[in-house]
């Protein structure tokens, strides 16, 4: 049998309507495996366990089963093409069983298919409506992104700085360590001079012990110059790692959001005061694939000495669930990228952000700042 001819004998399949000989070809054809017959299949289960669930068994009635054939016979005759009233009709041990459910399963069908035509149709006025909408929010993002990108240029920019100034601190040290070897060498040799001088008269002893206490005190003069140097030195090293942790972490969260941005499943849901009069901000971003999470707020007040932000998923399971806190900036703006909960605690049905003491908690404790529903 044909692709097509296997996929209209599914229903009578579900309903164990047909002989051994078409059960076994239709299960070859189903491991091969035919992953549209195998979606056909299981939406026919779906329908006879509805139908198991108001309908009574009852034997086949062989009167019944001879209209039903008759009807479909004509029904069939009057609207196939003629290229198909040629073809060979199929074995009536095929047709063996067709009793009232399977009528049942036609009138299910029939609703079923017209209340999904209008959740197709509804969803797809939805989006459109929202297209807007997420192109200027993507439109928003990609701006804060390249200006992010000419930050993280800026900070490049002043870490080579940064490491020509240590260059030249190095060799500046170098220098110094070369001075304070000839200013030892230099001691070194006026001691041997003083040595032949004793015997000399004491005005002499006197002027070669002044020289060298003056030696001396310029020895210690460097060694000190050459351990703030060294210091100095350190101190550059360090700040010069912290730039480096700096930029990198700029350059991975530049990636991931590039990454966001990019990717075709993202979700933008805006967030908004629970007061009308504040006029703070902000928007979710979910990329559901990658189970990435990017909460973005603007006009946000700096907050009281001793409390951060922390943001919030509100799951069916487990209530508010921690993603992290920020603290903004000058401006107002404040970014924080986090993974999706657990799977344990339910599906995520909205984000909130509240103000809550240094440091966070495991639930909130104060007021919803921002809400936003998915």
């Amino acid at each position: 049998m044909t692709h097509q001819e296997l996929k209209d004998l599914l229903p009578l399949y579900t309903l164990g309507g047909l002989d051994q000989e078409s059960i076994a070809e239709i299960e070859r054809h189903l491991a091969e495996p035919c992953n549209e017959c195998t979606a056909e299949l299981r939406e026919w289960r779906e329908v006879v366990g509805v139908l198991s669930l108001g309908l009574t068994p009852a034997g086949p009635d062989v009167s019944v089963r001879d209209r039903l054939m008759a009807r479909v016979r004509e029904d069939v005759e009057a609207k196939a093409p003629a290229t198909l009233q040629a073809q060979a009709p199929l074995p009536r041990s095929r047709w063996r069983w067709v009793t009232l459910p399977l009528a049942a399963a036609a009138i299910v069908l029939l609703i079923f298919g017209g209340l999904r035509y209008r959740t197709v149709m509804r969803e797809a006025i939805e989006q459109a409506a929202g297209t807007a909408t997420t192109r200027a929010l993507l439109a928003e993002e990609q701006k804060k992104l390249a200006e992010r990108e000419t930050e993280i240029q800026r900070l490049q920019t002043q870490l080579e700085q940064q490491q020509a100034v240590v260059a030249e601190k190095i060799q500046s040290v170098a220098q110094l360590e070369m001075a304070l070897a000839e200013q030892q060498q230099l001691v070194s040799t006026r001691e041997q001079e003083l040595a032949s001088m004793r015997k000399s008269d004491a005005r002499q002893r006197a002027s070669g012990e002044n020289e060298i206490a003056t030696l001396k005190a310029t020895l210690a003069r460097q060694q000190e110059t050459a351990v703030k140097s060294a210091q100095e030195l350190q101190a550059l090293r360090a700040a010069l790692e912290r730039q480096r942790v700096l930029s990198d972490a700029n350059v991975r969260e530049v990636r991931q959001l590039r990454e966001m941005l990019s990717a075709p499943e993202i979700q933008i849901e805006p967030l908004r005061p629970v007061k009308a009069r504040d006029a703070a901000r902000g928007h979710v971003l979910c990329n559901t694939d990658r189970r990435a999470w990017l909460f973005h707020v603007f006009n946000v007040p700096t907050p009281p000495a001793g409390k951060e932000y922390q943001v919030w998923f509100i799951t069916q399971k487990e209530g508010p669930v921690s993603a992290g806190l920020f603290t903004p900036d000058q401006t107002g703006t404040g970014l924080i990228m986090a993974a999706s909960p657990p799977q344990l605690v339910g599906k995520v049905s909205a984000v909130a952000v509240t103000l809550e003491p240094a440091g966070g908690l495991t639930k909130p404790s104060g007021e919803i700042f921002l809400r936003g529903a998915l």
